[in-house]
């Protein structure tokens, strides 16, 4: 089968596509035949020798089943996540747990993207815990954790005013959330909106937990899914993709995005073979949505 590699580290040209054994089923696992699984912006900085090792997420059909495995057989779709280069294959072995079943009405596309992304902005939301009539800011509203996130907040019946670049202000106005251009004076122009912020979110770092403080929402409210190490200076949140529940959130999310009630916007799709060019894709942050590999796809 073909298998992305990437073995040193030099960019986007030390991946390859190499052909490598089928994986056979452990105790504890599935083999699954991938059919779609979306990059992450957290991949990038590992191609140069950062020590985070990226989870990717995929979707696909059950071919095979370890022993002590329960719920999953043969013929399932299911989605789910892998913390290393072998989700971006054909077929992968991969823990039983850390599978969910894809509801039909849901897409490859769309059910190969839910996890590191979105549960990001779930994690988020559950640290922030917005409540009905409340006012949450999030700053990258347009990008992928941003976006999940405050589609999350207004369904908690919180007001949403989400920081972007005026090229996606329609797109939140769509979503029912309030835009405000990112950059020099936004604090003014949030102050201008609303004469109090409950929440923060943080999708983007750079001086957003500082923002969060000036506009007087409480410490024990704003998380950033970026910015370690000013949560860790100023004492604020920074809860993400590990906190948001796991298995059992991510059928959570599936189930909002199958029926509608989240959307997940796909950029692009990618052969296997072009895997180069995603990822290039992925690093030119032209596109807004998810850019999703077809591991099925050779050509």
């Amino acid at each position: 089968m073909k298998a992305v590699r990437y073995d040193r580290f030099s960019g986007i040209d030390g991946i390859y596509l190499a052909n490598v054994p089928e994986p056979v089923a452990g105790p504890g696992e599935v083999v699954v035949r991938v059919e779609a699984g979306a990059l992450n912006p957290g991949a990038l900085p590992a191609l140069h020798g950062s020590s985070y090792t990226p989870g990717r997420d995929l979707a696909g059909e059950v071919v095979a089943v370890g022993a002590d495995v329960l719920g999953f057989t043969t013929g399932d779709a299911v989605l789910g996540r892998l913390q290393s280069w072998d989700a971006h294959a054909q077929f992968v072995a991969i823990p039983a747990d850390q599978l969910a079943s894809k509801p039909q009405a849901l897409s490859w596309d769309v059910a190969g993207s839910l996890y590191t992304t979105p549960m990001a902005g779930l994690g988020a939301i559950r640290a922030v815990e917005p409540r009905s009539g409340e006012t949450i800011v999030i700053s990258g509203a347009s990008g992928g954790v941003g976006f999940t996130a405050a589609q999350l907040a207004l369904r908690a019946g919180a007001r949403v005013i989400g920081l972007t670049s005026d090229a996606h202000f329609d797109l939140l106005r769509h979503h029912g959330i309030e835009p405000v251009q990112y950059g020099d004076g936004e604090q003014d122009r949030i102050l201008a909106m609303t004469d109090r912020a409950d929440a923060f979110i943080d999708a983007v770092g750079g001086g957003y937990i500082d923002l969060a403080i000036n506009l007087g929402v409480p410490i024990d409210r704003i998380d950033t899914v970026v910015d370690y190490r000013g949560a860790k200076e100023k004492g604020v949140k920074s809860l993400g993709t590990t906190d948001a529940g796991g298995s059992p959130a991510l059928a959570e999310l599936a189930a909002l995005a199958a029926t509608g009630d989240l959307h997940i916007p796909i950029a692009a799709t990618y052969p296997l073979t072009a895997v180069r060019d995603a990822y290039q894709a992925l690093a030119d942050r032209k596109t807004h949505g998810r850019i999703v590999l077809h591991p099925q796809d050779l050509v």
